[in-house]
């Protein structure tokens, strides 16, 4: 597993202070990427904690407003060429792949369970497991109005019933009203965009059962792709991704949220082996149509490259679970 190149030639504006979103630390740090996606007056850089060895943007920026819009959705689409049908159909088949995964590593399902799906966007995957386990409490928790009134009419059309919704945000609030209540907890690609992710560990683990189990995939800086395709590297750092995670420094933020916490992390594939290939020898994205693991490999050489990936921890997310031992 190859840590991320650094670049210690880059300089950083000294009048911004620099802060640690993992340790809080003031520095020092190494720069790690010039150039964001997405930052088109070029105020930001990646910077790595000497301390901690967490990667962040620099100076990190985090406006909730932007995914009440669906502003990450529409820059899909917009940079990629992407359809929004293919972004809606990836989804539905991401939400399957996820409910699967629970069997595969051992996480309990029931008909009672209270599973809670943090940043839920479209709230695909809440529907998927109110669809598998129709008598279970499914709640989506999503900030933004307008991907909730999306992910209901598209579950709607597609012959599902919705989850129940809640527009609004983990805080403490929240927390002090569902103190011990959920079996599972889930926030699939939420906590590389938010302020403070030691923070928002330690509240979910405050709604869950003492028996309860908390979910957490993020993009992987390990992604063997970053250092195959310069194209590919240039758009894994992105304006909207705060944090940019490690297997390592992934469980060091559970730690410190609550240093009892049992940690497990896995390795996650989402994406197939032709889009790996159209970045290392096109060295640019697939565009309108890029090729997502659909949950059965093609080939006997694509369960191999896929096992290798999830096995090394070089896939293109990582899968932590979390459980609590009071």
């Amino acid at each position: 597993m190859q840590e991320p190149r650094i670049s210690k030639e880059l300089n950083v504006p000294q009048s911004v202070a620099f802060r640690c979103l993992i340790c809080h630390g003031a520095g020092p740090y190494e720069s790690v990427q010039r150039s964001i996606f997405g930052d088109t007056h070029g105020k930001m850089i990646a910077v790595k904690c000497e301390a901690c060895s967490h990667t962040q943007l620099f100076p990190p920026e985090y406006d909730v407003s932007f995914y009440g819009t669906d502003g990450q959705i529409n820059n899909v689409i917009k940079n990629y060429g992407t359809l929004q049908k293919t972004v809606f159909d990836h989804s539905f088949v991401e939400a399957k792949r996820r409910r699967l995964r629970f069997d595969d590593k051992g996480i309990k399902m029931t008909e009672k369970m209270c599973l809670l799906d943090i940043g839920g966007g479209y709230g695909f995957f809440g529907g998927e497991m109110a669809r598998a386990y129709p008598q279970a409490e499914i709640t989506v928790l999503e900030p933004s109005q307008v991907r909730t009134e999306t992910g209901m009419a598209q579950m709607i059309e597609n012959g599902m019933i919705p989850p129940c919704f809640k527009v609004g945000i983990l805080d403490q609030s929240y927390v002090n009203a569902h103190l011990d209540r959920f079996d599972v907890v889930t926030l699939w690609h939420v906590l590389e965009h938010v302020p403070d992710p030691v923070q928002l560990i330690r509240l979910t683990l405050q709604i869950i059962k003492p028996t309860g189990t908390v979910c957490i995939e993020v993009p992987n800086l390990c992604d063997d792709t970053i250092s195959l395709s310069s194209a590919f590297r240039d758009r894994s750092f992105m304006q909207e991704h705060v944090s940019y995670f490690t297997p390592a420094t992934l469980v060091d933020a559970a730690k410190r949220a609550n240093p009892k916490i049992d940690a497990e992390i896995h390795g996650y594939q989402r994406y197939g082996m032709f889009n790996w290939f159209h970045w290392i020898y096109f060295n640019r994205p697939q565009g309108a149509e890029p090729d997502i693991f659909r949950g059965e490999d093609r080939s006997w050489l694509e369960t191999y490259w896929r096992t290798e990936k999830e096995h090394r921890l070089t896939s293109d997310a990582l899968f932590m679970i979390l459980r609590r031992h009071d």
